[in-house]
């Protein structure tokens, strides 16, 4: 199973090199030179702690430390970990690199190229996510080893409208968003998520049952796709099995019982189909129930820079004649700065200049694409349809290549609907 599968031990590159957090950036680049290395690990008492690649140092004083240059936050890899989990943590971290670390040792690293080069044929091209092949044997390979799985089934609601009335190339174009979006819900070291086939994926999971079945839940609530510029989008039903024994399984049937968790969390994404809920997600395919464009808070401009650690955003929103500007500025401290939670805090500090009042929404999450030429992004904002009302949770979402725009509209997108009478009031009494 393991010579089926591969693991990080079989491709990496063999390099037990690294450098100590008291270190300086002369000694990170002499172990750069001297061992001709893509990236160098940082360490502190054993724990990595960031990452330095060669532009990391360029031009930089040789007396700096490397604590002031490295990228932090970055999840290595082990020895034992299978390739298509590698191969999803790289893509999660959006880097070419990772190093390899055995307990509190550096044994290597791991490029992208040597992983796509060993699971070239199997992963899906339109999506880059394995096949379901990969899926059995890595489920399988988990139960051998005495742990417990559970299996996800993700079946797209709406993904037959789309290419009966939009045609295959927007439909292609909304699997490739939903793989990204599964993507960012699930976690490399847990999960090995799959295109099934068709409009379906699935997820094998060691979760626990409970975290298990709130990953399903979350799926289920923020991946909702807009399609081609309109109102509509492609939501999905998700089905669950296993996850709950507790007493060791018979050795031998690892195969069998993972073919089972598949058929039935596959009839439990059909039930959950089936489901009133999933009826009304179909049924919002036409929105007939569209909001009159003047109804709407509009998006006019958004600006985002980053300088010196610090980065800043400003949008500029609409409702009818009134323009209001809302900003948000904060120090980066993440590897890899986005701007798309500045991006919509700005977005929500000048809704409520619009509304009038503070605090009326307050941003939960925001998941964006994983591809970097097309940027799906899902906001979830909780707030209140009216004054005194209970909090709720809103999702919405919005396509584009440029990320604080999309940002921005997934934002609007979320709340537009639920303040649809008290936008129509302002607008009333803007017009009075």
């Amino acid at each position: 199973m393991e010579g089926v599968l591969g693991r990080v031990g079989d491709v990496m590159t063999p390099a037990p090199v690294f450098v100590s957090a008291g270190d300086t950036a002369a000694k990170a680049c002499a172990a750069l030179r001297t061992h001709h290395l893509p990236v160098v690990p940082v360490l502190d008492s054993g724990t990595l702690v960031g990452v330095l690649a060669p532009l990391d140092l360029l031009e930089e004083r040789p007396f700096r430390p490397v604590t002031d240059l490295m990228t932090r936050g970055i999840v290595p890899v082990s020895p034992e970990l299978p390739l298509l989990q590698a191969h999803a943590l790289l893509m999660s971290q959006g880097l070419e690199v990772l190093p390899v670390i055995q307990g509190d040792r550096v044994v290597g690293h791991l490029t992208l190229s040597a992983v796509l080069r060993a699971i070239n044929q199997q992963t899906d091209p339109l999506t880059g996510l394995p096949w379901a092949t990969a899926l059995r044997m890595w489920a399988a390979d988990v139960l051998a080893r005495r742990r417990e799985v559970a299996v996800l089934f993700i079946d797209l609601d709406n993904f037959r409208e789309v290419n009966k009335t939009l045609g295959h190339v927007v439909g292609d174009g909304v699997l490739r968003s939903v793989g990204d979006l599964l993507q960012r819900c699930t976690d490399p070291m847990t999960d090995l998520l799959c295109r099934y086939g068709g409009d379906e994926f699935a997820i094998a999971t060691t979760r626990a049952d409970e975290d298990a079945r709130a990953l399903a839940a979350r799926i289920q609530e923020v991946v909702g796709v807009p399609v081609a510029e309109t109102d509509r989008r492609v939501t999905v039903s998700v089905g669950y099995a296993g996850g709950r024994r507790h007493d060791d399984r018979e050795p031998g049937h690892a195969a069998s019982t993972v073919d089972d968790l598949l058929a039935l969390a596959s009839r439990a994404s059909t039930a959950a189909k089936t489901s009133p809920g999933a009826e009304a997600r179909r049924a919002a395919w036409h929105p007939e129930r569209a909001l009159p464009a003047e109804a709407r808070v509009r998006l006019l401009d958004v600006h985002f820079e980053s300088q010196g650690g610090r980065s800043s955003a400003e949008v500029r929103l609409r409702l009818g004649a009134r323009e209001v500007v809302g900003t948000s500025s904060g120090l980066i401290l993440t590897p890899k700065p986005t701007p798309r939670f500045l991006v919509a805090e700005a977005t929500i500090a000048a809704l409520h200049g619009i509304l009038g009042k503070p605090h009326v929404y307050t941003l939960e999450d925001v998941l964006d694409s994983l591809a970097p030429s097309y940027s799906l992004v899902v906001a979830v904002v909780s707030g209140t349809r009216e004054e005194g009302g209970e909090a709720e949770r809103y999702i919405g979402g919005a396509t584009g290549r440029d990320l604080p725009r999309a940002v921005c509209k997934a934002v609007l997108d979320a709340v537009n609907r639920p303040l649809a009478r008290r936008l129509a009031a302002l607008l009333e009494g803007e017009i009075r």
